[in-house]
C-alpha cells in the first residue's frame, strides 16, 4: 500500500492547506445571493397592505424600526433554519451544491449571515429604546391593533420567548467568534460548536411566539414553518448524535504501521455492510467516541471486501496522539462517503495537478483504474512535492503505468516549478480537458486563473475546499 499523508480535520482534508476552490467561492456566493433574494422576496410579498407607504407618513421612523425589526428576524431565523438543515449532512444535496464541503461552506456562511441578522434585529429593538430614555429621540404614541394585536395568539408566550431568544442570540454570537477565531484549538471548537443546535433551538421557539399572525396567511409563515421544521429535525439529530447515522458502518483496526514522517498507516475492516466508496472520496471516522469523527480521505480503492486503509499524518494533537492510543482490534465506526472529487466528468480528456499532500485522492484512483477495465481516457498526472520520497514515486510511477496515466514529478528546489505556461506545453490540449486539483491556495488560483485565460471553462477546474471551521 502506497503511504501518502491524510489531513486531519484540525486543518482541512484533501488539501493542505485548506484550499480555496476557484469557481467554489463564486458558486458559493452566488447560493448565499440566492437564497438571501428568495427570503426577502417572501417577506417583502408577506407585507401588510400599505407598510411601505406607511413609512413616508409622520412616525414613520418608528414604523420603519418595526418593519425591519421583524424583517431581519425572519431572516434570521430562516437563514440560521438553512444552516441547521445542511449541518445535518443532506447527502441528496451533494449533486446540486457540489458536494459535502460546498455546502458545509454555504453553510458556514449562511449561519454567520444569520447570527449578524439577529444581531442587527436585537440592536434595532434595544437602541432606539436607549435613545428614548437619554433623551436623543421622542417615541410617537402606538397605535391601536399594532405589535400587540399581531402577536396575540402566543401573547401569554411572549415574555419567556424574548429572554429564551436573547439568550440564544448571546450564545449564537459567541460560537460564531470561536467558530472564526483558529487561535482557539479545533478540539474545543467542535465541543463548544455542539451547543448551537441548542441555541437554535431557543431562537425557533422565540421566533414562532413573535410571528405576525399576517405573516402565516401570506408566503412567509409557511416557507418559515417548513424550513424552521426542518432546522429542528437537524437539530435533534445533531443533539442526539444521530447526524449521518444511516450511513454509518462498524468496524475494526486491522493493522496499523507507524512511518518515520509520523504517517500512521490504518487499515480497517468493517464489520457491518458499507455501500462503499469512490476514488477521491473521504469519510468520518470514529476511533473514540469522547473525541467524536473526523474527516479523512480514504487511499484504498474499494474493493466490496469492506476494506479501508487512511494514512494519517500527525500534524495536530489529536492526530499526533494516535499512534498511542490505537491498538489493533480497536473498534472504529466509518460515515460516508461524502464529496464530489470523484473524477467524473463531460470531458473525456483529464488532467490531474497535486501539491504535496494533495496527492491523496488520485492515489485511490490510480489503484481504482490499475485494478479495472483498461483506460481510455487521455490523463496527464502532474504530482509536486518539497522533497523526494523514493518509495513513493516507485509506487505512483507503478500505478501510474498499470492505469495507463501519464506521470510527471516536480521536486522542488531541484526542479523549476509547475506553472501554466509549463502545463500547456506539455499538455496541447490543455483547453478541452477537465482539471482535478489539489493542493495549495496560492498555487491553485494561479493555476486556475492562467488555466482560464488560456481557454479552460470555469467549470472544468474542480478542487475540493473541506473545512471543519
Amino acid at each position: 500500500m502506497l503511504i501518502v499523508h491524510a489531513v486531519p480535520s484540525s486543518t482541512s482534508l484533501h488539501c493542505y492547506p485548506a484550499c480555496v476552490a476557484p469557481r467554489t467561492d463564486t458558486s458559493m456566493q452566488r447560493h448565499l445571493a440566492l437564497v438571501l433574494a428568495a427570503l426577502t422576496a417572501a417577506w417583502l410579498v408577506s407585507l401588510p397592505a400599505g407598510t411601505l407607504a406607511a413609512i413616508g407618513e409622520p412616525g414613520g421612523l418608528w414604523r420603519l424600526r418595526g418593519t425591519l425589526i421583524l424583517g431581519t428576524g425572519y431572516l434570521a431565523i430562516t437563514t440560521m433554519s438553512l444552516a441547521m438543515i445542511l449541518a445535518a449532512r443532506p447527502v441528496r444535496l451533494e449533486t446540486l451544491l457540489g458536494g459535502l464541503d460546498q455546502f458545509y461552506r454555504l453553510h458556514k456562511r449562511l449561519g454567520i449571515t444569520g447570527a449578524l441578522l439577529g444581531l442587527v434585529h436585537w440592536l434595532l429593538e434595544i437602541v432606539p429604546k436607549w435613545m428614548v430614555a437619554q433623551g436623543w429621540l421622542v417615541r410617537p404614541p402606538r397605535r391601536a391593533g399594532g405589535a400587540a394585536a399581531s402577536t396575540e395568539p402566543f401573547k401569554a408566550w411572549e415574555g419567556l420567548a424574548k429572554e429564551l431568544g436573547e439568550w440564544g442570540l448571546y450564545l449564537v454570537l459567541a460560537l460564531v467568534v470561536v467558530a472564526l477565531w483558529k487561535r482557539i484549538p479545533y478540539r474545543y471548537f467542535a465541543k463548544l460548536h455542539r451547543v448551537l443546535p441548542a441555541a437554535y433551538l431557543l431562537l425557533a421557539f422565540h421566533s414562532i411566539v413573535f410571528m405576525p399572525v399576517g405573516y402565516w396567511t401570506a408566503l412567509a409563515g409557511p416557507l418559515a414553518a417548513l424550513l424552521i421544521a426542518g432546522g429542528v429535525v437537524a437539530a435533534a439529530l445533531s443533539l442526539t448524535g444521530r447526524i449521518g447515522f444511516t450511513r454509518r458502518a462498524l468496524g475494526h483496526v486491522d493493522s496499523l504501521k507507524l512511518h518515520e514522517d509520523r504517517v500512521l498507516e490504518v487499515h480497517c475492516q468493517l464489520d457491518t455492510p458499507w455501500a462503499g466508496h469512490q476514488s477521491g472520496q473521504f469519510v468520518f471516522v470514529t476511533f473514540d467516541e469522547r473525541e467524536g469523527a473526523h474527516p479523512f480521505t480514504v487511499v484504498s480503492a474499494w474493493r466490496g471486501d469492506g476494506h479501508l486503509v487512511l494514512a494519517i499524518k500527525g500534524l495536530g494533537d489529536y492526530t499526533s496522539a494516535l499512534p498511542s492510543r490505537l491498538a489493533l482490534g480497536a473498534a472504529v465506526t466509518v460515515e460516508g462517503p461524502y464529496g464530489r472529487f470523484n473524477f467524473a466528468g463531460k470531458r473525456a480528456r483529464q488532467i490531474w495537478v497535486a501539491g504535496g499532500i494533495g496527492i491523496t485522492p488520485f492515489i485511490s484512483r490510480l489503484e481504482w483504474l490499475a485494478h479495472n477495465a483498461a483506460q481510455h481516457q487521455a490523463i496527464d498526472l502532474f504530482y509536486s512535492a518539497n522533497e523526494s520520497n523514493e518509495i513513493l514515486l516507485s509506487r505512483l510511477r507503478e500505478l501510474a503505468a498499470q492505469a495507463g496515466v501519464k506521470l510527471h514529478v516536480i521536486i522542488t528546489p531541484r526542479d523549476p516549478l509547475l506553472t501554466v505556461e509549463r502545463l500547456a506545453q506539455v499538455v496541447p490540449d490543455h483547453a478541452s480537458a477537465e482539471v482535478w486539483f489539489c493542493g495549495p491556495i496560492k498555487f491553485g488560483e494561479s493555476l486556475r486563473q492562467g488555466l482560464r485565460q488560456l481557454g479552460l471553462p470555469a467549470d472544468c477546474f474542480h478542487q475540493e475546499t473541506f473545512e471543519m471551521r
